[in-house]
């Protein structure tokens, strides 16, 4: 199935959704209108808020602020975009010039800063401090994540097991926090919230592994960015961790460590991964992380809403962009 069939149930939900996200733009400042068009208008598949939808399905819950909940969490996401662009000098994304190369630095930062400060607005409506912890704590292990993976760049020494830790907080963390929105809304039991956050965490981390694989082996239409962008931009991923480690090569590590790469080099660098398992390896990886999460949805009670969950899942580890 494709994403578009998968979440047709729920269609109207994110219609809603997208609407609550241009008119939280709305300003007399009419440069954040226009960066947050440019960003939000390029697409993106929503997975955060349509999770955050879903649970609140499983649960029927009829209320309002379920949507502002939604939308504050993909503002949240939305603005660490913004400034990943930034600090790594992209120049793409989903096939669009980033707001960086066409406002230049400064006006996406302070875009962003104003969508976490409107992200927390909208979450404040929620008069519930449990998801408002929930989504405090998240956001400051996001920018630790960010933060980390800025550490470990152009280190062929980050192993496995710290790759795994960058990703779950600049990933996974987020998507597991939208998907507990709904049984803390419904004051469900403690276990029951457990199964969405291990749910979302586990899918989380597979849609990563998913986006660092396609990054080796997609086309740039496909990927709607530049090829080989996690090199260019000496990140360190499991692709290549796996390469690295079936097949110690320093003529790779000698290109890798240069300043500046050529695109011939970039594609050693990309052969190379492919002919030594890393593709491979970390599609293994992607496909255990989605059962994991299956695994979890399916100790709760079968609904609509999860059996979608369980289609996303399924449609993560086998996407093409």
């Amino acid at each position: 199935m494709n994403l578009k069939d998968i979440l047709e149930p729920i269609q109207k939900d994110l219609d809603i959704v997208e609407n609550l996200i241009y008119k939280n733009l709305e300003n007399k400042i009419g440069l954040i209108k226009e960066i947050g068009k440019h960003i939000f208008g390029s697409g993106g598949k929503r997975l955060r808020p349509t999770l955050t939808i879903l649970s609140c399905k499983h649960y029927k819950i009829d209320n309002p602020v379920i949507y502002d909940l939604a939308t504050a969490i993909e503002f949240i996401h939305t603005a660490t975009l913004l400034h990943d662009d930034v600090v790594d000098n992209s120049e793409l994304r989903r096939g669009k010039e980033t707001a960086n190369i066409l406002w230049g630095n400064q006006a996406p930062v302070l875009v962003g800063d104003y969508l976490f400060a409107k992200a927390f607005i909208l979450m404040v409506k929620s008069n519930n401090l449990e998801i408002l912890d929930l989504l405090s704590n998240v956001t400051g292990l996001l920018a630790q994540g960010e933060i980390y993976e800025l550490v470990k760049t152009g280190d062929l020494n980050t192993t496995i097991n710290e790759y795994f830790e960058i990703i779950e907080e600049k990933t996974g963390v987020l998507i597991s926090a939208a998907a507990q929105i709904g049984p803390i809304m419904a004051n469900a039991k403690k276990e029951e919230i457990l199964v969405f956050k291990n749910y979302g965490k586990n899918i989380g981390i597979a849609f990563q592994l998913v986006d660092d694989a396609l990054d080796y082996i997609s086309t740039n239409e496909e990927l709607g960015k530049k090829i080989g962008i996690d090199i260019r931009e000496g990140k360190v991923t499991l692709p290549l961790i796996s390469a690295l480690k079936n097949k110690n090569s320093e003529k790779i590590k000698e290109i890798f460590y240069k300043d500046e790469l050529t695109d011939d080099e970039i594609e050693i660098i990309r052969n190379f991964v492919i002919e030594n398992n890393g593709i491979k390896v970390t599609l293994k990886y992607a496909k255990e992380y989605v059962k994991k999460a299956k695994e979890e949805i399916k100790k709760i009670k079968l609904s609509n809403a999860t059996e979608i969950m369980c289609n996303l899942a399924d449609f993560i580890v086998d996407r093409r962009f």
